[in-house]
Parts: C-alpha cells; structure tokens; sequence
C-alpha cells in the first residue's frame, strides 16, 4: 500500500529503481537472516516474522528516500498568468 503512494510520486526511470533497490534490499536483508543470524523457516515463521515485517519495512523507506531524493516527479505548475 506504501509502494502505491510512492511510485505515484517518482518519474519512470524511479520507479524501476524503486523496484530494483526494493527486491535487492529484501534479498539481502533475508539472506543475512538466514545465513549470519541462523533462522530457519521454522524460526522465522514462528517467533521471527516480527523481524521479518520490521526489516521488509525498514528497506521499503529506504529504497523510497532514495528514489525520492533523485527521481521525483517535478511539480506541474498551473498556468494562472493572464496576458
């Protein structure tokens, strides 16, 4: 749902790098759970999904800040300037 309102606000090369910084933050974040921390399946879907949301969440505003900061839609200016 927070991926909506972000990727409405950033330009079309934004949004595949939203995207891109998005899945590869997951993988690692993942895989350092995994791999350096020791979860199983069973670990994680028991008393580690908290971690698993926290972190999901925590790589979804840092890929948004990023893309954001670089690739934001400019602001349409209306044209109120009578002649």
């Amino acid at each position: 749902m927070l991926d909506l309102l972000i990727v409405k606000k950033l330009t079309r090369k934004g949004k595949t790098a939203y995207w891109i910084i998005q899945l590869t933050l997951d993988i690692l974040f993942i895989g350092y759970l995994f791999l350096f921390m020791d979860y199983d399946m069973d670990r994680l879907t028991g008393d580690g999904y908290g971690i698993l949301i926290v972190g999901i969440v925590v790589s979804l505003l840092i890929s948004a800040g990023i893309c954001l900061s670089l690739w934001k839609k400019p602001k349409e200016e209306s044209n109120t300037e009578e002649d």
